[in-house]
């Protein structure tokens, strides 16, 4: 069985799997062999850049206005949490807007999954697991027609035909929101798998796909309802949620009855709190588990993962 991780935004080390990894591995006996595409290094340069150009605007605002040495703070404000922001998520997600950006990644992707298939050529199985935008990413390799010819997707899609694609793991997904803004059609994940079929590619009967949802992560949102129209019986889909507080400070300002300050606190841990050694990372993995294992009873009757 292989399994092959694809990161989203804010992921600065190809590590970014490891607990999960490990946590998943307590659960499963039969062997099992991890690999975590990495393609956060990429476009360091552009994000600083655009963060340098900043600081250099701002400067000069401020050297023109000595007269407002006191309040040179006040003109550009929360300097330190928008920075974050570029490097955390607007970097990586605008980045991979841009088509030829994009192409590399996807690149970058298909060669990680090619090396990895060679490594393990004896193993007939694969399972996807994506976090955040990485979810989106999947999207494009696997099953996007609005790519053009000889996009490194392609590659990635004939990379896969000598193997079976048992279930996909969506974790902090957005692609409810991608689905509106882009129309994104579910119909053909049934059109890709009825290809392969057709052209006597190995596929699992059924596709497994389950979407992991922390409460409190802003970023992810459940899918099932947006989709129900679209895909085939081929494709068995789950909603599956964790509601644990993301970390203390949430709990007291819920307890408090500040709810607003309660999501901002937690927006962040939430997000990552997947891959962590907590009690989510340790409830993802057996969601996972599941997933792997083809537990698809056990998937439809829990969906709601208790403390």
């Amino acid at each position: 069985m292989l399994v092959f991780f694809i990161h989203g935004v804010n992921t600065q080390s190809s590590k970014y799997a490891d607990t999960l990894i490990k946590n998943i591995r307590k659960n499963i006996k039969t062997p099992i062999n991890f690999y975590s595409s990495f393609w956060g290094n990429l476009f360091n340069d552009k994000k600083h850049q655009i963060i340098g150009y900043i600081e250099k605007d701002h400067s000069h605002a401020c050297n023109l206005h000595q007269e407002y040495q006191n309040y040179h703070s006040d003109t550009y404000r929360y300097k330190k949490q928008r920075n974050e922001l570029i490097n955390d998520f607007l970097g990586d997600f605008l980045i991979y807007q841009n088509s030829q950006r994009g192409k590399i990644i996807r690149q970058t992707i298909s060669e990680q999954l090619n090396q990895f298939l060679k490594n393990h050529p004896q193993d007939n199985q694969i399972h996807v697991i994506t976090h955040s935008f990485g979810s989106f990413i999947l999207w494009d390799l696997l099953f996007s027609k609005e790519l053009p010819n000889h996009d490194p997707a392609f590659t990635f899609r004939e990379i896969l035909s000598s193997i079976n694609i048992e279930s996909i793991t969506t974790m902090g997904s957005p692609l409810l929101f991608l689905k509106q803004m882009l129309d994104l059609d579910f119909s053909i994940i049934h059109e890709a798998l009825e290809n392969r079929s057709q052209k006597n590619i190995n596929v699992a009967d059924d596709l497994r796909w389950v979407n992991v949802i922390h409460s409190s992560d802003l970023i992810a949102y459940p899918l099932k309802a947006a989709i129900d129209n679209e895909i085939s019986r081929k494709l068995d889909f789950f909603d599956q949620y964790i509601w644990q507080c993301a970390n203390s400070f949430e709990q007291t300002f819920i307890n408090l009855g500040q709810l607003d300050l309660a999501m901002t606190v937690a927006a962040k841990d939430a997000h990552s709190s997947y891959f962590q050694g907590n009690i989510d990372g340790t409830i993802t993995a057996k969601i996972i588990t599941d997933n792997l294992l083809g537990n698809s009873k056990r998937l439809k009757d829990r969906c709601i993962h208790p403390k």
